[in-house]
């Protein structure tokens, strides 16, 4: 199984509550180390000053923060794709519906391909180009290519059905690309080693202070496993044809 297919199987759940757990266990066994009598007896807390968790902490931060906002950039950058296949699919159905009868192949194509859309790949599920969009997508490029031609037809008419075409096969490639580029594939690594790092800085400022450092590695472990695990549960696009308008879909799918 990719991670692709198990970030939207149904173990899903369990994956984001696995990645959950990671900062509540390393929190643990922080606790442990630093109450340990060996670490008390040797390690003092006043030869470390406090400057040196925020050394550790603000990359951590600032590491999450950027990948938060890739991940938002992300989401809104497939949610603007999906709308514009839809205007697209639109305006296609405008002008073969203005060409009159030399374009009814292509409008009967174009809804073929919308309703193949809707069904196959305008879904939280979508992880790779489907064959049964492809057919129908080679429908479509097939009427087009009849009505490119038909010297019936006027060139402008032609120029916009052909130019729609390649828009339309350009929207597809992007939103399997937006899907699946990634530029930085060992960022969660970094964020968990620069998480574990904090943990084990709040942990050497209270060693051997039980209540101090419950309260320290506690609060601080469930901000960091509640950040990581939302995180987590974003990181994957989850647009789907919710977000066109009902009429404007209700329209190319008729």
């Amino acid at each position: 199984m990719t991670w692709s297919r198990l970030f939207v199987s149904q173990y899903f759940p369990l994956f984001v509550f696995f990645v959950g757990t990671v900062p509540l266990l390393t929190g643990w066994v922080c606790y442990h180390l630093a109450m340990r009598p060996r670490a008390v007896a040797v390690f003092h807390p006043r030869d470390l000053q406090t400057s040196y968790l925020g050394a550790l902490t603000l990359p951590f931060a600032l590491f999450l923060a950027f990948m938060v906002s890739d991940i938002w950039n992300r989401e809104n950058r497939y949610a603007q794709t999906v709308l514009q296949e839809v205007q697209q699919l639109d305006a296609m159905l405008d002008i073969a519906r203005v060409c009159g009868p030399s374009c009814a192949p292509v409008d009967e194509a174009v809804g073929a391909y919308a309703r193949s859309l809707s069904r196959y790949e305008w879904d939280e599920g979508w992880v790779a180009p489907r064959p049964e969009v492809s057919q129908a997508f080679e429908g479509l490029a097939r009427a087009v290519a009849g009505t490119e031609a038909d010297t019936t037809v006027a060139s402008h008419m032609r120029s916009a059905l052909l130019s729609g075409e390649i828009q339309l096969r350009r929207l597809r490639t992007d939103r399997y690309f937006i899907l699946h580029a990634d530029l930085a594939p060992h960022r969660w690594i970094v964020v968990l080693i620069l998480g574990v790092l904090s943990q084990i800085g709040l942990a050497a400022l209270h060693v051997g202070k039980r209540p101090q450092l419950i309260v320290a590695l506690v609060t601080f472990s469930i901000a960091f496993s509640t950040t990581l695990a939302y995180t987590v549960a974003l990181s994957w696009p989850t647009v789907d044809e919710s977000i066109v308008p009902s009429e404007e879909l209700r329209r190319i799918l008729e």
